[in-house]
């Protein structure tokens, strides 16, 4: 029987690449990614036993820890199976047919949009911040249509990429030394 890895995001999230570099530094094979979005999420997967583990987001040396793995796990008793240490390097996005001069705002997950600041408000100070639930889904929601075409947003190349949006920048992280602590974790 194959069992379920619950991780954040969607595909083409940092958390993906997390659990797929995860397992395979675990050895664990056999494996099958879903795609969870939150923490809150999850948690509950596992608790209602529609997942066996979870891959979460726990700490980035940019922004600090990831409030929402603290406030979803808060009193809940788990087990860390594993750790990996994933480098981000954060994109910026828009759509094709939109000009830079036509952006009134970024969207991202907010430890997206911590792990950017600097650098955002040196090239870019003039765009509002709009925090959404994953740096993917904003690239998807662009592309879609779902938010503002004066819309860019912070993502990985490859969700940029994967749903055919125009970089603007990449490598837009405040620290060439960012990276975020992923665990595997399953409950108790």
């Amino acid at each position: 029987m194959v069992e379920k890895v619950g991780y954040m995001g969607i595909p083409g999230s940092f958390s993906e690449l997390a659990a797929q570099k995860l397992l395979e530094q675990m050895g664990m094979e056999q494996m099958e990614l879903i795609p969870l979005v939150c923490a809150k999420n999850i948690l509950e997967a596992m608790r209602d036993g529609s997942v066996s583990y979870g891959v979460l987001a726990v700490r980035n040396t940019t922004a600090g820890p990831v409030s929402e793995f603290i406030q979803a796990f808060h009193n809940v008793e788990y087990e860390m199976l594993g750790e990996y240490v994933l480098p981000i390097h954060h994109c910026l996005f828009k759509r094709p047919e939109v000009s830079m001069s036509g952006l009134l705002q970024v969207a991202s997950h907010p430890q997206a949009i911590r792990q950017t600041c600097k650098t955002r408000m040196r090239h870019w100070p003039d765009l509002a911040e709009k925090e959404i639930e994953d740096t993917a889904i904003g690239a998807e929601k662009l592309a879609k249509g779902e938010l503002p075409d004066t819309t860019a947003v912070i993502c990985s190349i490859n969700a940029g990429q994967a749903w055919d949006l125009d970089m603007i920048a990449r490598d837009i992280e405040d620290s060439s030394e960012n990276k975020t602590t992923f665990w595997l974790m399953k409950l108790c």
